[in-house]
């Protein structure tokens, strides 16, 4: 289809089964494509982004769809117009950090990245309770894009003193 167009959709609200597949039936229904997803339930509320493709006129019902399906379902849509990212050269890495819980570490972890201009591509946190004392773990889990110009050792070093200071632990592995 050659005039395949690109959507960005977030939508949030109170969760409650039944969503995924009423937004999922939304987007097929109007000839449009769901091409990628993340979705979460935070604390009580569902919040989703997704990017679904298809002709402007796909694109228009699925918009118009929105309305009426935020009203039925009390959710919250933003449609925004994206476009295919131009390429970059990157290195694809996860870096897993963890520990006890204290505040900062989300904005220590990716001052470092920032930095190093390296690109947060996802990242997902949650608190984790220890086996037998309960106590609150941070674990934070993230893809980076990482420039060629970024040497992972230089990287690493700079991961590794945060972590030493913060009393964390890390991995930093290539994705395959």
């Amino acid at each position: 289809m050659t005039d395949r167009k690109l959507k960005v959709m977030t939508a949030l609200g109170s969760d409650r089964p039944g969503l995924v597949k009423a937004i999922s039936a939304l987007i097929h229904g109007s000839g449009a494509n769901l091409e990628d997803s993340r979705m979460a339930i935070l604390g009580g509320e569902f919040a989703l982004v997704l990017m679904y493709s298809g002709s402007p006129d796909a694109l228009e019902r699925v918009q118009a769809g929105t309305e009426s399906l935020g009203s039925k379902l009390e959710l919250q849509f933003v449609i925004k117009d994206t476009a295919n990212p131009a390429a970059r050269p990157y290195r694809s890495y996860r870096l897993k950090v963890s520990g006890l819980d204290h505040p900062g570490i989300v904005e220590r972890v990716t001052d470092v990245l920032a930095l190093r201009q390296v690109n947060v591509e996802s990242l997902d946190t949650r608190l984790a309770h220890l086996p037998m004392t309960g106590t609150p773990t941070f674990v934070l889990d993230t893809v980076l894009q990482i420039p060629p110009e970024v040497t992972i050792g230089e990287l690493r070093k700079a991961l590794s003193e945060l972590c030493d200071s913060a009393e964390l632990d890390f991995q930093l592995e290539a994705r395959i």
